[in-house]
């Protein structure tokens, strides 16, 4: 029979607690250890003045030789009678549960709330659910009857507890439902450890999937998980805020001390455990006074946590008192209040008297709790702090410097979960009906900042509008929505207006402001000093940005700043009304931005490793800069083309279309068309389309490029005659190699008439022209015109010079060509070796060599040396450029090309697979670069053996090349030759 142990049960009660065991468990000793005392339910009933809490024994053996069990379902009905004859049901409930004892209150409530008997008052009761190692998906029951020493025969209470059987998902699905739609709080642990060598409920069966729901993992094992050491432990000071949460919530209020006074409550609270046991651990000095500053960014919930610890642990101070203290005269007033609260004679004192009297009965005092809200100077409660020797102060300030020997709460911004628990509590408060999709996109343009999350969700629930709808109305009209507060809110509390009163307390450092509005034009993270040191000489500009910091409104450490986004939006967003947002200074500081980032690019060259530093600090902050403003000037230009360059040779062409797009087109509009700066701007768009892959619109561009400068700067120019270069490059990558050649002789014959035969640029012309020789067929004619060109660049450049090597690195490419494989190897050692003395190894031309040399290695039948040169290159390759550079890739084909060779067909098919699929997700399905992986995979396949998987791949593949890069191309001939060759060999097996 059931037993139900009444550990308290107080009058009046707020919450009932009822404790349910699991498999083989006591209503004492599961939740006990070995100490008397350890009985961790009555801890609770101690801690709680307004709690009654129970502990419910029922028979739930394992094995049938212990005694008999119920099925569940009839477990729980039994259950639901029994506490209904104790009052249970008729208050607020919680169930903290152990293994089987989650699956039993799961199927009360449900039970319960499906309202066929007369048991419905338990689901509208129950508050929350404590599961400490439940299976929600099922538990392997002979190895949970092993672990627990039992000697095994099957009762009703383990039937449903195998492993995913049906019931339980049913059972979990239902709950999950449930839960959701009732917002009942659940708290989820599980077990770290085996017992006896097995893991009773693993991690992924004691997750039963709820939203919001973190699991907590428990050091401790299946036995032990529900046994606390103390009140410090883990799991007790997890269920005890727990409690105190949804008793915070509970219409029953806890008898307040003699003197109280808390802001209104009312507001959703979330999150904010570690800072809320912080206060904790402070509130428990013992002897002398515990002050605690809680401080950061306006509106990040200082106050709030302030009045949450407070309401939390009321029931502990003789007396709980808040004080507005914005100034010295604000806290001289709460005190008189706080005299009058103690004493209503007091009312009739001078007020000075009345402050004293406040004042000597804190220092006569101990167990109260006073706030100082909204704190600014140290020094208005000096004198406070000064007398007082016992009791709790909790501070809150916007100030994060000089609390000198005060504790410190730093409060940083809602986790993202909790942002979007706070926004759709806050909504559902006011609009029960609210299905808020998107409330996650919403928070994260928030900053997930409680203030401006708090302020969303009000405004979707006095407007009934969804996220979506209040994202656009953000981007659309930012300065109204930052103005806006709901009905009876304080003005003063919207958005726009909170970082105002902090501006206002650093007015007498102007140059603060107009950093904040230089900050406001860079990504939040991360921005360096240095691009700020126009702004200011120093040391101005050091202690500018050290007051902002001292008052939260920045990050600073020695290199960098943070803001918070929702700072710099609110500071970009023009008001003509507020002094330190007018239209004009923000413009100011968008084009002092633009200028200084373009500046720091101007020595800059992206080809070279040195400067990838420069251009790694600059990009976030270009982009962001990009983003918010849609007006062009040439600093914004200059910037969005060098960036576009530097992520072109990162290999993102993505990125580096959007930024040379966006100068090319500026640059048309502020210049013209036939301005050099705009011709070279369009030039590099063209090259971030023809590095994507899509060469139809780089050799239109290149074109259109070439014709403008023809009739602008005349057909022999020097610039007319580098975009013609760049338009026969194109035109070679195409496959268009008669135009290609054409271009180039025309190009080599201008730049030497126009330049010399020894100048760099018609060197390069005859390395280009060399190279689409080779690729026309002509490989001899291409290897004399290169091994002149080799010589005229060392003679005037010298032979270590880097253009010098890549014409022997190419020289050595053209007998790798030619057959001459022993020559390449040769050329390419060599080459290698020197790259290696004067670039370095890890530079990316040394890594070209490499890879150059791994291939020749694979033609001349070294295979063992080609594996290990293309496994060396990769892993350079991925650590030096990144995984989704264009080279990481292509050594990722090469290599697995090596493994097939090697007659290594699996390991070579595994990482075909791996780098088509990111290739297609770097470059796009149509790129010449997937469609030859992808040829690649389908010639292993057929290596393989799976003839029939490879030509339906050749097949794709070659309608894929043939729509995207034409029927002649060299890509889609080589497929076509593939697919032909497999069909053969499919006809004759």
């Amino acid at each position: 029979m059931p037993e139900i142990i009444k550990v308290r049960v107080p009058e009046p009660a707020g919450l009932d607690v009822v404790f349910l065991h699991g498999l083989d468990g006591d209503a004492r000793k599961t939740w006990a250890g070995a100490s008397p005392s350890s009985f961790w339910p009555e801890w609770l009933a101690e801690d709680f003045d307004r709690l009654a809490v129970w502990s419910v024994g029922y028979e739930a053996w394992s094995t049938g030789w212990r005694g008999r069990a119920m099925p569940m379902q009839d477990r729980a009905i039994n259950l639901m009678a029994r506490l209904q004859n104790h009052g249970i049901g008729e208050r607020p409930l919680c169930f903290v549960t152990h293994s089987m004892g989650g699956l039993l209150a799961k199927e009360i409530l449900l039970h319960a709330a499906e309202g066929r008997t007369g048991f419905a008052e338990f689901a509208k009761a129950t508050r929350g659910v404590v599961f400490l190692g439940t299976p929600h998906t099922g538990s392997g029951l002979a190895a949970v009857v092993k672990a627990l020493g039992l000697v095994y025969r099957s009762t009703a209470a383990v039937k449903d507890l195998k492993r995913n059987s049906a019931h339980l998902r049913h059972l979990n699905d239902r709950y999950r439902d449930w839960a959701d739609e009732s917002g009942i709080r659940n708290l989820v642990f599980f077990e770290a450890y085996p017992t006896r060598g097995v893991r009773v409920v693993d991690e992924g069966s004691a997750n039963p999937g709820l939203p919001r729901v973190r699991p907590i993992s428990v050091d401790a094992d299946h036995v032990g998980i529900c046994k606390p050491a103390d009140r410090d432990s883990l799991v007790y000071g997890q269920v005890s805020r727990f409690i105190a949460d949804i008793l915070s919530e509970t219409d029953i209020s806890p008898p307040r001390p003699a003197a109280w006074k808390l802001p209104l409550r009312g507001k959703v609270f979330v999150g904010r455990t570690a800072e809320l046991d912080r206060l904790e651990r402070a509130a428990k000095a013992v002897g002398r006074v515990a002050v605690v500053a809680v401080h950061g960014l306006g509106g990040i919930g200082k106050s709030s946590l302030a009045a949450r610890f407070a309401e939390l642990r009321s029931a502990y101070y003789s007396a709980v008192w808040w004080v507005t203290a914005d100034s010295a005269p604000a806290i001289d007033e709460g005190l008189a209040e706080l005299a009058v609260a103690l004493s209503p004679q007091a009312a009739q004192l001078p007020w000075e008297q009345r402050i004293e009297q406040a004042v000597n009965w804190l220092a006569g005092h101990s167990g109260w709790l006073l706030v100082l809200d909204n704190l600014t100077d140290l020094a208005h409660a000096s004198g406070l702090l000064e007398r007082v020797r016992t009791g709790t102060i909790i501070v809150t300030s916007r100030r994060g410097t000089g609390w000198r020997d005060v504790s410190t709460v730093s409060l940083d911004v809602l986790e993202p979960d909790e942002a979007v628990e706070l926004l759709e509590r806050t909504v559902r408060a006011e609009w029960p009906d609210a299905v808020p999709a998107g409330a996650g996109e919403l928070c994260a343009e928030l900053g997930w900042l409680p203030l401006a999350v708090e302020q969303a969700a009000a405004y979707l629930a006095q407007n009934r509008m969804t996220p979506a709808r209040y994202l656009g109305l953000l981007a659309r009209s930012p300065a109204r929505m930052f103005a806006w507060t709901a009905e009876a809110e304080d003005a003063e509390r919207a958005v726009a207006r909170v970082w105002h009163v902090t501006l206002d307390r650093l007015a007498d450092t102007p140059l603060a402001a107009k950093v904040l509005r230089r900050l406001a034009w860079h990504a939040p993270e991360r921005v360096p000093r240095a691009l700020l040191a126009d702004a200011a000489d120093e040391p101005e500009l050091s202690e500018a940005l050290g007051r902002l910091a001292a008052y939260s409104m920045i990050t600073l450490d020695a290199e960098t700043i943070e803001v918070h986004r929702l700072v710099q939006a609110v500071t970009r967003t023009p008001d003509p009304a507020d002094p330190y947002r007018r239209p004009e200074d923000i413009d100011h500081a968008r084009e002092a931005t633009a200028a200084a980032l373009a500046k720091a690019l101007d020595a800059a060259d992206p080809r070279l490793p040195d400067y990838w530093p420069v251009f790694q600090a600059v990009l976030p902050h270009g982009r962001a800069l990009l983003e918010h403003t849609d007006v062009d000037t040439g600093p914004l230009c200059h910037l969005a083309n060098s960036l576009g360059l530097y992520v072109l040779g990162q290999g993102d062409p993505a990125a580096a279309i959007a930024l040379a797009g966006r100068a090319s087109n500026g640059c048309e509009r502020l210049y013209g068309i036939d301005d050099p700066v705009t011709l070279q701007a369009r030039s590099n768009e063209a090259s971030a389309y023809q590095a994507a892959g899509d060469l139809t619109r780089a050799i239109a561009l290149f074109e259109a490029t070439l014709e403008d400068c023809e009739r602008a700067l005349g057909s022999a120019h020097p610039d007319t005659l580098s975009y013609r270069n760049n338009l026969a490059a194109a035109c070679h990558a195409a496959g268009d190699l008669t135009q290609a050649i054409s271009l180039l002789e025309e190009t080599l014959t201008g730049r030497e008439r126009l330049l010399g035969k020894e100048h760099p640029d018609t060197l390069l012309s005859r390395n280009n022209l060399a190279m689409a020789y080779e690729a026309a067929g002509e490989v001899e004619r291409a290897i004399g015109l290169h091994e002149v060109t080799l010589a005229d660049r060392a003679r005037v450049l010298g032979a270590d010079h880097p253009e010098t090597l890549l014409y022997r690195n190419n020289l050595a490419y053209l007998h790798w060509s030619k057959g001459d494989v022993k020559r390449a190897v040769t050329l390419f050692e060599t080459t290698l070796e020197d790259r290696e003395r004067v670039l370095g190894a890890d530079h990316p031309n040394t890594l070209i060599s490499r890879a150059n040399l791994a291939g020749a290695c694979e033609a001349a039948g070294d295979l063992t040396r080609a594996v290990e040169l293309q496994e060396r290159t990769l892993a350079d390759r991925e650590r030096v450029l990144g995984p989704d550079h264009p080279d990481t890739l292509k050594s990722g084909n090469n290599l697995a090309g090596a493994y097939e060779s090697a007659g290594d067909p699996a390991r070579a098919i595994e990482l075909y697979e791996s780098t088509l699929v990111a290739r297609e997700r770097v470059f796009g399905h149509d790129h010449q670069d997937t469609l030859n992986t992808l040829n690649d995979l389908a010639y292993a396949r057929g290596v393989a053996g799976d003839l029939p998987l490879a030509i339906r791949m050749y097949e794709e593949a070659r309608a894929d090349a043939e729509r995207a890069l034409g029927p002649d191309h060299r890509v889609t001939r080589r497929i076509r030759e593939n697919l032909e060759t497999a069909i053969r060999l499919r006809g004759r097996s």
